[in-house]
């Protein structure tokens, strides 16, 4: 990667390094990130990871969120944790998603929405390999298995298997890319025989 471009993210990714977000190697997050008034503690970046511009990426009170090796975040990107968002390597997630592993408490009528504090977060953990399409929603207690697909504008409200292409509000299962290798190699394997 061009040295000139490593500086500039370093540069820019320093009020988020000061606020303790751990940077791996060549890793950074690009102008117009909320750092002022955010808790960013908790929070761990791999190695040859970029979040894109505008991103809100906060803790609240203990909530940790990781993002492993060569995962690429794109533009105006929500990462919200109370308790736990785990995000694999290799992973791409596309611009406008929102990981939110909490709600805001609104069961109590005698309290505004404003006012109301936020859910204990269940956790979210996206596997290695996975894709998330632009304007998806992945809500609390998911977990996703290695290779999942989102497709846009879905919201993902319960956890699916390695390899499932998912789509839709809520998200449901449309296809399973394993099953169908699989089948393709049965074909050939009888073709052999």
């Amino acid at each position: 990667m061009n040295i000139l471009l490593l500086t500039i993210g370093y540069l820019v990714s320093l009020p988020a390094r000061i606020k303790g977000v751990k940077f791996g190697k060549n890793s950074y997050i690009a102008f117009g990130y909320d750092f002022m008034l955010e808790q960013l503690k908790n929070i761990k970046i791999g190695d040859n990871c970029r979040i894109g511009k505008n991103a809100w990426v906060h803790t609240v009170q203990d909530g940790a969120i990781s993002v492993g090796d060569n995962t690429m975040i794109g533009r105006r990107i929500t990462i919200s944790a109370s308790n736990k968002v785990k995000i694999g390597k290799d992973c791409l997630i596309s611009y406008d998603v929102s990981i939110l592993d909490h709600d805001h408490d609104y069961k109590n009528i005698t309290i505004s929405p404003l006012r109301a504090k936020l859910t204990h977060g269940t956790g979210v953990e996206i596997s290695e390999r996975c894709f998330m399409g632009a304007h998806s929603f992945i809500l609390k207690n998911v977990s996703l298995g290695k290779h999942c697909i989102v497709g846009a504008n879905s919201v993902v409200t319960k956890s699916f298997p390695a390899y499932s292409v998912i789509a839709g509000n809520p998200a449901k299962l449309i296809h399973c890319l394993k099953g169908k290798e699989l089948k393709k190699k049965q074909q050939i394997d009888k073709r052999e025989d």
